[in-house]
């Protein structure tokens, strides 16, 4: 796992010194330069990188070739993020207050329910080999399956597009906007408006996800419901996963360093195989934002399950 956080760091090293080469094409520094030497600045760039990820095979392009397969079909749907099912997830501390009136027959949240996550996505158009845009989907939903009379006491909707770029061997660049809200209405309502990347990099059993952004069209909705979803959510998150004889673990880790570990979260997740299509499950979590209607709510949470797909 020390190997995973190095090339993590590593990894944030490598985004600093890129943005430092596209900053640099706006300084005189840079145009002072001969095009021999800026060719070569790229090339080390380049060369540093596939060194992060020298594995002929890698799960991100394990994962990229399927997708490709499954472009063929008109009619085909891929997975996208994780897809899983927790029949009992506890809550150690559930949002009591946010509730209060608004459940069936005023009924008291419970610590235990039901969760589940659907995902998938769509390639609408291959431009080439290495780029496509395509349409996903999550739905995030948290079930009171164990309550008197059962209800879905918060349910997310994301929806998204974006054009994605293998762009190296090992390496994916996603660009677009996404939006997502619980669809609460009222003061239950809950949504807001982002612009991210997400850099992906990769070898045989291990990956590297690093996802900044940034919130736009806040008027007509962060502003109005969660006008200070940023200061909970910030402005990015990085996830780590290792697969270890079919074992996969993972850490996701959300504006902890920006919030000095104040307001961040951060989930872990280990899923095992129990048949070829199916894995076992577990999942924990701990900060703020385990949902929409909880951004600004701290727990502490941890499931079991399945899942039918992971991050790799």
């Amino acid at each position: 796992m020390w190997s995973i956080f190095k090339k993590l760091l590593i990894g944030g090293v490598l985004l600093g010194c890129l943005f430092q080469v596209v900053w640099a094409e706006e300084e005189s520094s840079y145009r002072l330069l001969s095009q021999d030497q800026r060719d070569e600045m790229k090339t080390n760039v380049k060369d540093f990188m596939e060194s992060l990820t020298p594995d002929q095979k890698s799960a991100l392009q394990d994962k990229l070739n399927e997708e490709k397969v499954a472009a063929q079909n008109p009619y085909g749907l891929m997975m996208y993020d994780r897809n899983y099912i927790l029949p009992y997830y506890y809550t150690g501390r559930p949002y009591y207050s946010i509730y209060n009136g608004t459940t069936p027959d005023d009924q008291t949240v419970m610590h235990s329910e039901f969760k589940a996550q659907f995902s998938i996505a769509v390639p609408v158009y291959h431009f080439n080999d290495h780029t496509s845009f395509k349409l996903s989907y999550t739905q995030l939903s948290y079930w009171q399956f164990y309550a008197h009379s059962q209800y879905f006491r918060e349910t997310n909707y994301e929806p998204q597009m974006f054009f994605a770029f293998n762009f190296l061997k090992n390496w994916l660049l996603e660009v677009g906007i996404n939006h997502e809200s619980n669809g609460r209405g009222g003061e239950l309502e809950r949504s807001w408006n982002r612009a991210f990347t997400n850099l992906s990099f990769s070898g045989e059993n291990w990956l590297v996800s690093i996802k900044p952004w940034v919130l736009i069209y806040k008027a007509g909705s962060s502003d109005l419901h969660n006008e200070n979803i940023e200061r909970y959510l910030g402005h990015g998150r990085i996830l780590a996963a290792y697969k270890y004889h079919d074992n996969t673990f993972s850490i996701m880790s959300r504006n902890n360093i920006t919030s000095l570990f104040r307001r961040g979260a951060v989930e872990l997740t280990w899923s095992f195989p129990i048949q070829k299509y199916v894995k076992g499950y577990v999942q924990a979590f701990s900060g703020y934002g385990q949902s929409l209607i909880e951004y600004d709510h701290y727990t502490d949470s941890i499931g079991i399950g399945i899942a039918l797909s992971d991050v790799i």
